[in-house]
């Protein structure tokens, strides 16, 4: 039982670490980025020839808009794309620094909401 219950723990610490995990350096997110995203996303999210409609600006995102969504999609990928999962490339942190960098990218995500009088 007891091994039951510390097996239990440490599951639940590392899956709280994993997932707020405080992100890289925008630096190193722009290193990342452009070592791993670049060829198909474009410099600053704009899209590649490489890869129609893989830009991160002026068009609807697929997957989600907030920093947790896409923390999921680089973590994942998206099945039956050529965005594949980086969980097993890069490490949580590192996820975390893309996803903001990628975020910000788009200048509608970047700006603070419309209060509404």
């Amino acid at each position: 039982m007891k091994t039951s219950v510390a097996m239990l723990i440490f599951v639940l610490a590392a899956a709280l670490t994993a997932h707020g995990q405080e992100p890289v350096a925008r630096e190193k997110a722009q290193e990342l980025y452009v070592a791993n995203c670049q060829a198909c996303h474009g410099p600053e999210g704009k899209g590649s020839p490489l890869m129609k409609g893989s830009a991160f600006v002026n068009r609807p995102w697929k997957h989600g808009t907030t920093e947790a969504e896409m923390v999921k999609t680089i973590s994942d990928g998206v099945k039956g794309t050529m965005m594949l999962p980086f969980k097993d490339k890069l490490k949580p942190e590192e996820i975390a620094g893309l996803a903001a960098l990628v975020r910000s990218f788009d200048p509608k995500l970047t700006k603070p909401a419309k209060v509404k009088k």
